[in-house]
């Protein structure tokens, strides 16, 4: 009988070490009960999963409401990537009152331990003075560090300037 990841992580809800560990199973084959459960129970790798996976409505539904909730637990570990993601929501308003200031001192915090989106995400505020004041010396600081890191979104922006 071939097990579907439904049926594995029911076995890992209900029997859990049954023929198999929950901890064979990546995050996004969990299901979302089961992330749930570990991250209520202090794990903040199942919690920053829940962010991401609600955040993006990849393998569960968009839901800002819940990708606040979880981004929230997993950045107060002070994860960089879950908290960029929770800078992503405080920037576009998404499960809480945007808040430009907020999201720009996450993407910062971001930034300096090597998140290129973080860094992309500095150079907009600083270019158009989202919760920062206006400064293009540190506006192309951030998408030159984004770029050199070979983040896409920073290369291409780069290309686009050049052209202008």
């Amino acid at each position: 009988m071939k097990l579907t990841t439904a049926k594995m992580s029911a076995l890992c809800l209900g029997v859990g070490t049954l023929l198999m560990s929950c901890a064979n199973m990546t995050n996004m084959e969990k299901s979302l009960t089961t992330l749930a459960d570990e991250a209520e129970n202090g794990d903040m790798n199942s919690a920053h999963a829940l962010c991401y996976r609600y955040s993006n409505g990849m393998s569960a539904p968009q839901d800002d409401e819940q990708a606040f909730k979880w981004c929230t637990l997993a950045a107060a570990t002070q994860n960089p990537k879950s908290m960029t993601l929770l800078a992503d929501l405080y920037y576009e308003g998404r499960g809480v009152e945007q808040d430009y200031n907020k999201a720009a001192k996450l993407y910062y915090y971001a930034a300096e331990r090597g998140i290129e989106k973080a860094m992309f995400m500095l150079y907009h505020h600083f270019h158009n003075g989202y919760g920062v004041a206006r400064d293009e010396t540190e506006a192309n600081y951030y998408l030159n560090r984004a770029a050199d890191r070979k983040y896409m979104p920073a290369i291409k922006l780069k290309q686009e300037l050049l052209l202008q």
